[in-house]
């Protein structure tokens, strides 16, 4: 049987592993692009660009977060229970006490951002504390605090970051190629290059963004197999943090804040009014039975 501690372990090597692995595609596309167009300041423009991205979502990507969901601060006066859950759980993971924010999203979940345990935010849906009971919903704060004791929130970001300079740099590519892109290339260049360079720059351009979408999905995952087993060692109850998973993956309410890009912060995938299905291979979150496996074999 699994303990919490060894299935949190092996999340954060498999975790490392998927961020190296992204890290090297993201270079490996700005270096395809500089051979391509003969131009080597294309890797110094896109470290720029990739820091400037970076710096944003280090600073103020919490904040954005945060107002892209409508949370308002909660004071304790407001949710006194709350503030003590919380209170009580950041000091048996020994972390600082977040600030709280509730959405009047009215569908049921729950998410957690910023840089650190030190400027850490939760934002709490109205409809997740219209379902859970007591127990329930500590296992889901649980799950959010250890987020932060375990930097996810950041890493998070940054994999996010990392995938967005991956898209514009493949769609800079492409028009740089329809556009007759010659950064540094002569037309002599040009006819110089081999059908197998090109051929082999276009599959690069074309699979670069699919690949950096399925890695941002597979790390998204295993963060949250990561948060349930450190949310279990936090309460010693994983029956609280079962039945609210169940509660949340089967509400039917659609979120009134749905977005792609803050998907994979929230505990459980956000419903949309799309229509939508995404299979279980484009999922930011692992299936409902396979939580509750993990949870209910340690």
């Amino acid at each position: 049987m699994n303990s919490a501690y060894s299935q949190a372990n092996g999340n954060v090597t498999r975790t490392f592993i998927l961020i190296t692995l992204f890290v090297g595609l993201v270079s490996a596309l700005f270096y395809g692009m500089a051979y391509y167009f003969n131009s080597p300041i294309l890797i110094f423009v896109g470290v720029a660009m990739s820091l400037v991205q970076a710096l944003i979502a280090y600073f103020v990507g919490g904040s954005i977060a945060i107002a892209q969901a409508g949370g308002q601060e909660l004071s304790y006066e407001q949710g006194p229970q709350i503030h003590e859950i919380i209170g009580n759980l950041s000091k048996i993971a020994g972390i600082p006490k977040p600030r709280i924010f509730i959405s009047p999203d009215p569908s049921a979940n729950a998410f957690a951002c910023g840089r650190g345990p030190g400027n850490a935010n939760i934002c709490i849906n109205q409809g997740l504390l219209n379902i859970l009971d007591k127990n329930q919903l500590e296992g889901v704060l649980a799950h959010e605090l250890s987020h932060v004791k375990n930097r996810d929130t950041l890493v998070s970001t940054v994999t996010m970051v990392l995938a967005g300079v991956i898209s514009f740099v493949a769609d800079f590519g492409f028009r740089s190629l329809f556009w007759g892109g010659g950064m540094g290339n002569s037309k002599d260049d040009n006819d110089n290059k081999s059908p197998f360079i090109f051929i082999l720059y276009i599959l690069v351009l074309i699979l670069a963004p699919i690949l950096s979408t399925l890695i941002t999905l597979a790390v998204s995952r295993q963060r949250e197999f990561l948060a349930d087993a450190s949310g279990v060692v936090l309460t010693r109850y994983p029956e609280g943090l079962i039945g609210a998973l169940e509660k949340l993956y089967a509400s039917p309410v659609a979120s009134e804040h749905y977005s792609t890009a803050t998907n994979h912060f929230y505990i459980a995938p956000p419903k949309h009014n799309f229509g939508e299905k995404m299979s279980g291979l484009f999922s930011t979150h692992p299936s409902i039975e396979d939580r509750v496996a993990a949870l209910k074999k340690m």
